[in-house]
């Protein structure tokens, strides 16, 4: 098979919402971009399914460069968010100590967030029910971080894409990295499947892959772990009784499991936090959700899990060091971006800059681009609001498809035909969240189909759930 060749200022591999935020940012500048991910489409795996919180980086090690990467990004996300379209809301958390040997920590910790310039404000067992009115009334005390908030970070990260799209970058899906082929301490040649990419600078950005990738290159030889974090998803019937993320005491580990809203209303309990072996097990226990329950109720004791629309898991990547976002050591144009566990959405901003002040130091000069769009225009509305466009003879625009989020017709049309457009089931439902809902597509699965066959060819039936290999079946179940 014969294969496209290009030569590019910039290669990021990986198509995650840290590699995204780099394209985004990259795409301002007068330079020559592509993003190559072996996946169908933007945020298909970590960033696929974590918690949307955008953490103000009050618990990171004080002066580390995970803590000014997030302490850098967190007073932008209004900015961001209202550029993007993407639905954020800066509610706060509260962190609930259940002991004394909790509360004993709480000084300590005010006094790292304080050194990180973040707002933190210690709370007695009364103040943490006056700041959160569904946190239990039973608490040691608490802190309060008014600055963090929730983002759609799937949209968040198709977003990235699109704008990037829009700008020129390049997108290279179902390409995995196959082979490089380096002269010296140059990666001169590098290829996929279908592509020949002959790049400047390389940016390793590819999440739990990224040890594998960085071998591929001729990097430095590190180890991602998966660790598997699994999730309830509450409806929005009781997400309207969770105003701001009720949190546990952080511990070395993790910040424990959380009650979180989510940015379009649900509810999200979980995640866990299990290192595992096979980075592509996403499978949940009926243990580990019956804990994740438990352990919520001793922050917000009202849950009721009659309103659990559904349960999943994500991986994290896990390696040590933990932030290995530097120039690699072996390949003199390769920045490598590795082992972003937890804080890669509430970084992403951060981290493009970072990467871009590497880029430049290691020699790449590009001025900002002049014609370069800052915004998406006519970004879609929040789920569950209805559209209110239509488009000009499409008499079903403003048809409600999926009747749970008032996802109509028009929307899915738009997330088939944007800069970044949707090429499956799973990429519509990331964009529109069409089969997200209460009753998880059994409504609307059919007309999301019908309409994505339009722009796909074939029958509805036909039409990939996710890869390209998995498609609905004559039956309308899902099929591998």
């Amino acid at each position: 098979m014969s294969r496209a060749h290009a030569e590019v200022d910039v290669l990021i591999i990986g198509a995650g919402v840290v590699g995204t935020a780099i394209a985004c940012r990259l795409g301002l500048l007068d330079a020559t971009v592509a993003v190559i991910d072996r996946r169908h489409d933007v945020a298909e795996e970590t960033s696929k399914s974590n918690s949307g919180i955008t953490a103000a980086g009050w618990s990171l090690p004080a002066g580390g460069l995970e803590a000014r990467l997030v302490c850098a990004s967190s007073p932008r996300w209004e900015d961001i968010c209202g550029r993007l379209g993407v639905p954020f809301r800066r509610c706060g958390t509260v962190v609930v100590a259940r002991t004394r040997q909790e509360a004993d920590k709480i000084p300590e910790l005010v006094r790292n967030a304080e050194a990180n310039g973040v707002d933190a404000r210690a709370l007695t067992a009364e103040q943490v029910v006056r700041a959160a009115p569904h946190a239990t009334a039973q608490s040691a005390g608490g802190i309060e971080i008014p600055a963090e908030g929730v983002v759609d970070s799937i949209r968040l990260a198709i977003s990235y894409g699109e704008l990037a799209a829009l700008n020129g970058v390049r997108f290279f899906f179902g390409e995995p990295l196959l082979d490089a082929i380096n002269a010296g301490q140059q990666i001169v040649e590098v290829r996929t499947p279908g592509t020949v990419l002959r790049p400047r600078f390389v940016v390793n950005a590819a999440g739990l892959g990224a040890d594998e990738v960085s071998g591929i290159l001729g990097g430095e030889d590190f180890q991602i772990t998966a660790r598997r974090g699994e999730f309830l998803l509450m409806d929005r019937e009781f997400g309207r009784r969770v105003p701001r993320i009720l949190s546990m005491m952080p511990t070395e580990r993790s910040h424990g499991i959380m009650v979180i809203p989510t940015a379009h209303g649900t509810c999200l309990l979980g995640p866990t936090a299990d290192d595992i072996d096979n980075k592509s097990d996403r499978s949940t226990s009926r243990g580990v959700l019956q804990r994740i329950l438990r352990e919520c109720r001793t922050l917000m004791p009202e849950i009721d899990e009659r309103y659990v629309i559904k349960s999943y898991a994500g991986l994290r990547p896990h390696s040590d060091p933990t932030y290995r976002i530097e120039p690699s050591a072996t390949m003199r144009n390769l920045i490598q971006v590795a082992g972003i566990r937890s804080t890669g959405v509430s970084a992403s901003p951060g981290i493009a800059d970072y990467v871009l002040m590497l880029l430049q130091e290691a020699g790449l000069a590009a001025p900002p681009k002049t014609t370069a769009h800052h915004s998406l225009d006519g970004a879609p509305p929040l789920p569950g609001t209805p559209d209110r466009k239509q488009t000009a003879g499409m008499p079903f625009g403003r048809t409600v498809v999926c009747p749970c989020e008032k996802v109509t017709a028009e929307q899915i049309h738009r997330a088939m035909s944007s800069a970044l457009p949707a090429r499956s089931i799973s990429g519509i439902a990331k964009r529109t969240h069409a089969t997200w809902g209460s009753c998880q597509g059994a409504a609307c699965l059919p007309g999301v189909a019908f309409i994505a066959a339009r722009y796909l060819g074939g029958q509805p039936w036909q039409v990939p759930y996710g890869e390209p290999d998995s498609t609905l079946g004559v039956d309308g179940a899902r099929h591998a």
